[in-house]
């Protein structure tokens, strides 16, 4: 096995590949290929957090000794109790692999790995830490209403607007702000800096439509926000024309009961009025509120996943 790290002088074109996901060491061993981090990464269960991600492993015997032997030394050389894959790093990056599939085509942006990979990490030692889902909404279906809630807060002073256009940028930081506070309670939240937030979302600015960003302000302050963005992987392959429910958003502190419904319905409702045939609710926590207003809205689920963890002493 071999282990490269980030400061070497020369990397192979494997190596450069891990390093590119942000990887603090590269390691391989054959045909197989990972990455492993160990600083900044989430904490869980107070101890420290070792990842493994940027993987490349065949369905083999060979490649569970791997992954084994990965785990082994993010314990033995960097003292992470707790290893956790494939991840890359952190949860804002790509993770989890599948447990379980309808055969749908991947959605864009997707972190799908081969199905494989939920036996070769079983084989290594790793269990289940967490699962996730995505499914679908058909919007050619009656909708469900909110409009006695959404009249409530609308009297409370609450204003629904899109995302501004003009106003990117400032609007962006806004749903930054609102996101470090409505997802700190999320498991394994790492807090993500500004600056990375805004690069990454920057890069989305041509790739939405600004009337499915919704943003809900009340008392000067942004209390809540769906982003939405077209799945440009749908028309590709055969699909029905489908909009991604990305993020969900809203201030825990505030008293605006059904907020997040509301976001939800207003943006299945536009997306309808565009023609829209499907609204995905991708890579849902199964503790998530989130995922309790998808299954207001008679979800059905696609994809399931999991995120896998090897616990030392």
């Amino acid at each position: 096995m071999k282990i490269a790290h980030r400061s070497d002088s020369s990397h192979n074109d494997i190596e450069k590949k891990i390093f590119a996901h942000g990887a603090e060491e590269a390691v391989t061993d054959g045909d197989q290929a990972a990455g492993l981090w160990f600083s900044h990464t989430p904490e869980f269960s107070g101890r420290r957090v070792g990842a493994i991600g940027a993987c490349k492993l065949d369905p083999s015997d060979a490649a569970s000794a791997f992954l084994s032997q990965c785990a082994d030394h993010l314990y033995s050389a960097h003292g992470c109790q707790h290893v956790i894959g494939p991840m890359n790093g952190n949860t804002w990056l790509k993770h989890r692999l599948i447990l379980e599939s309808s055969g749908r085509a991947p959605f864009q942006m997707e972190p799908i790995e081969p199905e494989h990979y939920h036996d070769i990490f079983l084989k290594a030692g790793f269990e289940i830490l967490s699962k996730y889902s995505s499914s679908t909404i058909d919007l050619a279906q009656k909708q469900r209403a909110f409009a006695k809630m959404e009249n409530k807060l609308i009297e409370k002073g609450v204003k629904f607007r899109p995302i501004n256009p003009e106003n990117y940028e400032q609007d962006l930081e806004a749903i930054h702000a609102l996101s470090l506070i409505s997802f700190s309670n999320n498991f394994l939240y790492t807090p993500l800096p500004l600056e990375m937030f805004m690069q990454n979302y920057l890069k989305a600015k041509d790739h939405i439509d600004s009337d499915m960003v919704i943003l809900a302000e009340w008392q000067g302050a942004l209390a809540g926000f769906v982003f939405c963005m077209p799945d440009k992987a749908a028309k590709m392959h055969g699909l029905p024309k489908a909009v991604i429910v990305k993020s969900l958003a809203v201030d825990p502190g505030a008293p605006l009961a059904g907020l997040g419904s509301i976001l939800v319905a207003k943006a299945h409702a536009i997306a309808k009025e565009k023609g829209y045939r499907e609204a995905i609710h991708a890579l849902q926590h199964e503790n998530n509120s989130s995922l309790r207003i998808s299954q207001r809205f008679d979800a059905e689920v696609f994809r399931r996943y999991a995120l896998m963890v090897k616990s030392f002493s």
